[in-house]
C-alpha cells in the first residue's frame, strides 16, 4: 500500500466527510424549519376554519376553502418525506460514506474520471455525483471486476468504457484503515475480511462485497419467473434482498413495498433478515410465511395444506366448467338470521344461464342478479308494510337503495363476498372426497369467483424447494399479474413430496409464464473444509462445481461413541468450548424429538433454545430445529444427533445432513451416540 495514495484518499475521504457533515446540519435544520412552520400553520387552520352551512354558496366556498389548506398540508408532507429521505441516505453514509473507487476512461482523448460508490448517492449543488449509489448503472462496472474494456448498461444499451481501476476501501467515518486495488473475486481483500467477521442475530447487507455471478442476478432484466439455482452458502438470501433493493431504486416512481411479497419459511428468519433492506434505505415488503399467507386470503380451513396433491387442483381447474351446481353448493342469503333469498331462488338465478360454463363468468354475473333479486324482495316487503298500515306508495327516490343498502348490508355482504357459495360441498362433490384441505378450499374458490391481487409486481420465493408443487400453483394462480423471483437448492428439501426444479419449469410454462434459471456454485459462507464436507453429499456433477473462497479453516471434528456416557461427556464438552468463542453456535437437532431429547438431556437452564416463532440470540449457544435453521448461517455449528438412528442412507436424510452441516461457517463438530450415519461415510 503507497503511502502517497493513501495519504490521497484519506485526503478526498475527509473532504467528502465534511460535505456529508454540512449536509446533515443543512437537512436537519431545514426539515426541523419545515416542521415548526407546517405545526403553526395547522394550530391557524383549525383555529380560523369553520364549517359555514348557510346557505349552498357559502357551503361550497368553505369546501374549497378546506380543499386549498388540504392540499398546501399534502405538499408540506410530500417535501418532509424527501428531506426526510435525504436525510436518512446522508446519516448512513456519514457511518462509512464509500467502499469502492473506480476510474474510468470513456474516451482515449479524453482524462479518465473517478467514481466512488456506497450504499447511497450524495451529491453536491443537486447535480455534482459525490458518491454514486451502488444501484446506479455505472456502479456496475465495479461488479463486473474486470480491469480493461468492459461496459455499463443503461436502458437496455451498452456504453462501453475502460475500466482502469478498481479500489475498494477499509474505512469508518472519516477514517482510512487501507486500500486495496483487486480485479480477481478470489483475491478480494473486503470480500475475505466480511466472511471473516462473526455472525450475530441479524443478516448482514454484501452491497460492498456483490460478486461477479451475484451481481448478474441482482441486475438481471425482468422476466416472468426467475429461478435462482444456488449451493449451500452462495448468497441466495442477500442477492434476494439486494435485487428488490435494485428494483425499488429503478422502479422509484411505479414499485411501492406493498407491490412486493416476501415469502419466508418460518418468523425467526423473517426477523434475520429484516435489517438488510432499511440499511439499504428501503422498506422491508410485505412478509409472510403460508400459514401467514392463508390468514391473509381468509381460509377458513385450519390445516396448512401442505399433504395437498397438485393433482386436485388440476381436476379443479379441467372438470369445473363443465361441474353443474346443485341446490346443495348453495347457501341462503340472510341477514341478522333472517332469510332473504332461499337456495331454490339462488339457484333459478344461476340457471339462467345454461350457456355459461361453471367458473368466474357465471358467479360474477350470478352475483349482480342476485343484487337485484334482494332489492327486489326488500321493496316488496316494504311495499306490502306500508300497505299494511294503510300508506299509500311513495314515489320512486334514489334514496331508498341507499337506505336498503345501509339496512340489509349483511345480505348483500353475504352476496359480495359470495358466503352463498358452499365451497366445502362443491369441492367435495368436485373431487369427489370427504375432506378438503385448506389449498382445495382456496383453489377452488379462486377458479369459482376470480379472487386475487392483481396489484402485485413480484412475489419472491426463498427456500423454494420446501413448497410443495400445490402451493406454488396457488400462489402463482393468486398473484396473477406478478414476476416471481424463486431461490433454493434441491439438495436442501428436508420434507417430502416438495416440488422439483423441473416440476417449477413445468407448472409456470404451463401458466405461460417462462421460467429463466440463474446458478450460484460458489459458497461464501464456509471454510474449505466444511464446504467440501457438505457438498461430498451432492451427486459427483454438482460436487465437483461446488467452490469455497474462504481461507483455509480447522477441520470438522466427527466422532460416535458406543456408550452413552461417553457421548453425555462429548457434547457437554463441545458446548462449553463454543460458549468460550466469539458469535454464534447452533446445535442443530434434526427433528422436534431430537430437540427435545437433547434439551432434556442437557437440561433447560443449561442452554438457551429458538422456536419457531423466536429471536435469535446475539451471541452464546443455543438449540434449535433444522426447519427453523433453513436460511440462517452460525460461527459454529454442533449436530448432537448424527447416528445411522437419525440420518439413514435415504434420500431425505441426505437432503437433511447436507443443509445441518452448512448452516457453519468455521466450526463444525459432529457428534453420535452409536453408529455414524452411513453418509458420512462418502462425503469425507
Amino acid at each position: 500500500m503507497d503511502q502517497k495514495t493513501f495519504d490521497e484518499e484519506q485526503k478526498h475521504l475527509t473532504q467528502v466527510y465534511e460535505k456529508l457533515t454540512a449536509a446533515d446540519a443543512d437537512l436537519t435544520a431545514r426539515l426541523a424549519e419545515l416542521n415548526a412552520t407546517a405545526e403553526a400553520d395547522k394550530k391557524d387552520i383549525l383555529s380560523n376554519l369553520r364549517l359555514d352551512t348557510a346557505d349552498d354558496e357559502v357551503q361550497y366556498e368553505t369546501y374549497g376553502e378546506i380543499e386549498t389548506w388540504n392540499r398546501y398540508i399534502d405538499d408540506y408532507n410530500v417535501r418532509a418525506d424527501a428531506m426526510g429521505a435525504r436525510l436518512k441516505s446522508v446519516k448512513a453514509l456519514l457511518a462509512s460514506p464509500y467502499f469502492a473507487r473506480v476510474t474510468i476512461q470513456f474516451d482515449p482523448e479524453e482524462e479518465p474520471e473517478d467514481y466512488y460508490i456506497g450504499r447511497a448517492a450524495f451529491s453536491e449543488n443537486g447535480y455534482d455525483q459525490v458518491v454514486l449509489d451502488w444501484r446506479s448503472p455505472l456502479a456496475e462496472v465495479y461488479y463486473n471486476q474486470d480491469n480493461g474494456k468492459t461496459y455499463y448498461t443503461v436502458d437496455g444499451k451498452k456504453v462501453p468504457c475502460d475500466l482502469l481501476l478498481r479500489r475498494q476501501f477499509d474505512l469508518a467515518k472519516d477514517v482510512l484503515h487501507g486500500y486495496f486495488d483487486t480485479q480477481v473475486a478470489i483475491e478480494d481483500p473486503l470480500l475475505l475480511a466480511s466472511l471473516q467477521k462473526t455472525r450475530t442475530d441479524k443478516m448482514q447487507s454484501i452491497t460492498a462485497t456483490i460478486q461477479k455471478e451475484q451481481n448478474a442476478i441482482i441486475r438481471y432484466p425482468d422476466v416472468p419467473v426467475m429461478l435462482v439455482n444456488g449451493i449451500a452458502g452462495s448468497g441466495k438470501t442477500s442477492v434476494l434482498l439486494q435485487r428488490i433493493a435494485y428494483l425499488f431504486y429503478h422502479q422509484r416512481k411505479t414499485l411501492r413495498p406493498e407491490n412486493v411479497y416476501l415469502m419466508t419459511l418460518n418468523p425467526v428468519f423473517r426477523q434475520y433478515i429484516d435489517n438488510v433492506l432499511p440499511d439499504l434505505g428501503e422498506e422491508n415488503p410485505g412478509t409472510m410465511t403460508w400459514l401467514e399467507f392463508l390468514q391473509y386470503v381468509h381460509n377458513p380451513i385450519p390445516d396448512p395444506g401442505l399433504s395437498t396433491d397438485a393433482a386436485s387442483l388440476e381436476k379443479i381447474d379441467e372438470d369445473l366448467p363443465a361441474f353443474r351446481l346443485e341446490k346443495e353448493d348453495l347457501i341462503s342469503i340472510r341477514q341478522k338470521g333472517k332469510t332473504i333469498l332461499h337456495t331454490d331462488r339462488i339457484l333459478e338465478v344461476l340457471r339462467r344461464h345454461p350457456n355459461l360454463a361453471t367458473g368466474v363468468r357465471l358467479i360474477q354475473v350470478a352475483e349482480d342478479e342476485l343484487e337485484d333479486e334482494i332489492k327486489a324482495v326488500l321493496k316488496k316487503r316494504r311495499e306490502q308494510a306500508d300497505k299494511t298500515q294503510g300508506e299509500e306508495a311513495a314515489p320512486a327516490d334514489p334514496r331508498d337503495e341507499n337506505q336498503i343498502e345501509n339496512d340489509f348490508g349483511g345480505a348483500f355482504g353475504m352476496v359480495r363476498s359470495f358466503g352463498w357459495l358452499n365451497l366445502t360441498h362443491i369441492a367435495q362433490r368436485l373431487l369427489g372426497k370427504r375432506r378438503i384441505t385448506s389449498i382445495e378450499w382456496f383453489y377452488l374458490k379462486m377458479a369459482l369467483t376470480g379472487e386475487c391481487d392483481r396489484n402485485a409486481s413480484y412475489v419472491m420465493i426463498d427456500e423454494v424447494q420446501d413448497y410443495t408443487k400445490a402451493q406454488l400453483l396457488t400462489l402463482a394462480k393468486y398473484f396473477v399479474n406478478a414476476r416471481f423471483m424463486l431461490l433454493g437448492d434441491e439438495f436442501q428439501s428436508i420434507r417430502d413430496n416438495t416440488v422439483t426444479f423441473a416440476e417449477i419449469h413445468d407448472l409456470f410454462d404451463k401458466a405461460g409464464r417462462k421460467v429463466t434459471e440463474l446458478p450460484l456454485r460458489t459458497s461464501y459462507r464456509s471454510s474449505p473444509e466444511i464446504t467440501s464436507l457438505f457438498a461430498g453429499l451432492l451427486p459427483r456433477e454438482q460436487r465437483l462445481l461446488a467452490s469455497s473462497v474462504q481461507r483455509p479453516g480447522v477441520a470438522p471434528k466427527i466422532t460416535a461413541f458406543d456408550d452413552h456416557a461417553s457421548y453425555v461427556e462429548a457434547l457437554r464438552g463441545a458446548i462449553e468450548e463454543a460458549a468460550g468463542r466469539d458469535g454464534l453456535t447452533a446445535v442443530v437437532c434434526r427433528d422436534r424429538r431430537t430437540f427435545q431429547s437433547v434439551v432434556d438431556l442437557l437440561g433447560k437452564d443449561a442452554i438457551a433454545t429458538v422456536g419457531r416463532d423466536e429471536k435469535l440470540p446475539k451471541h452464546g449457544v443455543f438449540a434449535i430445529e433444522l426447519a427453523n435453521a433453513k436460511g440462517l448461517e452460525f460461527d459454529g455449528v454442533i449436530l448432537p444427533d448424527a447416528s445411522a438412528k437419525y440420518y439413514p442412507e435415504d434420500l431425505l436424510s441426505r437432503h437433511c445432513l447436507y443443509t445441518a452441516l452448512s448452516r457453519a461457517t468455521t466450526d463444525l463438530t459432529v457428534l453420535a451416540e452409536g453408529a455414524l450415519t452411513p453418509l458420512l461415510n462418502e462425503a469425507t
